[in-house]
């Protein structure tokens, strides 16, 4: 099977097999949300460093992609030894204004490519440096869930990775409003909403760990998954673990006020895992290393990044308006102005 684009189909093999590998550990319980450790055959290659580790070494630089800039794009330049993993919702801070990755990427060593993103600060056109640094932020799980529902439907209209900006502009919105951040922030900064409520994320944040081997983490709310994502290797996962943390316990503490309208199911893990395991798949060309494949299936969607029969990052979203089988709460989805900047 080639990695041309393909819309439809049985899964990857790889895939299965990765699926096959999943097991889950022991949750860590607040209230109605539950969040599990989730443990895979670790794939030692492809090696590759995580964001935070590449910005430490001499040639790896993200900046604008030209002096006036172009907010659904950045420049990635890794001029170092080593492939470089961009997180799928991983926030970057600086230049003309913050985004965040509209997904997961592998840039090769000694390659220079335009990565997409999104806004995460309207109210900002205007550098504050030349380059971008790591915010320390990932999305909340529900922007995640919103932006990545978007890609999904962009990739199968016309093979972009475009997410929905005026989408990403309310959700944020909305997290300004649940922190009450929305009076302070003057340039609507995603990042500003995180650090009203840091220190209540650090306290969650302490009492969930980074067991030895965990290279992927489950979100329950009630008796339904919020969220999966897998790592291919743990040291990687490791490097993530306290961000993908802080946007469940965001997006579960903040925006729903710590409160789930029904106990926790323990049970809801294996089931979700399964069903995701009957999804169907679909192949796009990624923007860097590996292929793309777009996932549906009766309770979510989700994307598999693959290089070569390694399953580098797996993301599973639980409802969808998009799936088979949509969750009542879920919002349809719209195609809005995508590409507008911010005043």
């Amino acid at each position: 099977m080639n990695d041309s684009t393909s819309h439809g189909g049985s899964l990857h093999p790889a895939i299965g097999r990765h699926f096959a590998s999943i097991r889950v550990g022991e949750p860590r319980v607040y209230h109605g949300m539950g969040l599990w450790p989730v443990f895979a055959d670790p794939r030692p290659d492809p090696a590759y460093v995580t964001l935070v580790e590449a910005l430490a070494c001499d040639g790896f630089e993200i900046t604008e992609v030209s002096e006036g800039g172009a907010v659904p794009k950045l420049r990635v330049t890794n001029e170092t030894k080593h492939p470089v993993m961009l997180f799928d919702g991983e926030e970057l801070k600086g230049a003309k204004q913050n985004r965040i990755l509209n997904t997961t990427i592998l840039v090769a060593a000694g390659t220079s490519l335009d990565v997409p993103v999104s806004c995460t600060e309207q109210g900002r056109w205007s550098y504050d440096s030349a380059t971008f640094g790591a915010s320390g932020s990932m999305a909340d799980a529900s922007l995640r869930k919103r932006k990545a529902a978007d890609v999904a439907m962009s990739l199968r209209i016309d093979e972009t990775h475009v997410s929905d900006q005026g989408v990403v502009w309310q959700e944020i919105e909305m997290l300004h409003m649940a922190a009450r951040s929305d009076g302070s922030s003057k340039t609507r900064a995603m990042k500003d909403a995180y650090e009203g409520r840091q220190r209540e994320l650090d306290e969650f944040g302490r009492e969930v760990a980074c067991h030895d081997g965990q290279c992927g983490l489950l979100a329950v709310v009630g008796d339904r998954v919020e969220g999966v994502d897998v790592l291919s290797r743990p040291e990687a996962y490791a490097t993530l673990h306290r961000r993908l943390v802080e946007s469940h316990a965001m997006d579960f503490l903040v925006r729903k006020g710590g409160v789930s309208g029904k106990r926790l199911d323990a049970d809801a893990p294996v089931r979700f895992l399964a069903e995701a395991a009957k999804a169907e798949g679909s192949r796009h060309v990624s923007p860097g290393l590996g292929c793309d494949h777009r996932l549906r299936f009766r309770w979510g969607y989700g994307s598999a990044l693959r290089v070569d029969e390694t399953i580098v990052h797996l993301a599973l979203f639980g409802g969808s308006g998009i799936g088979q089988g949509s969750h009542p709460a879920e919002p349809r989805l719209h195609r809005r102005n995508r590409y507008r900047r911010p005043d």
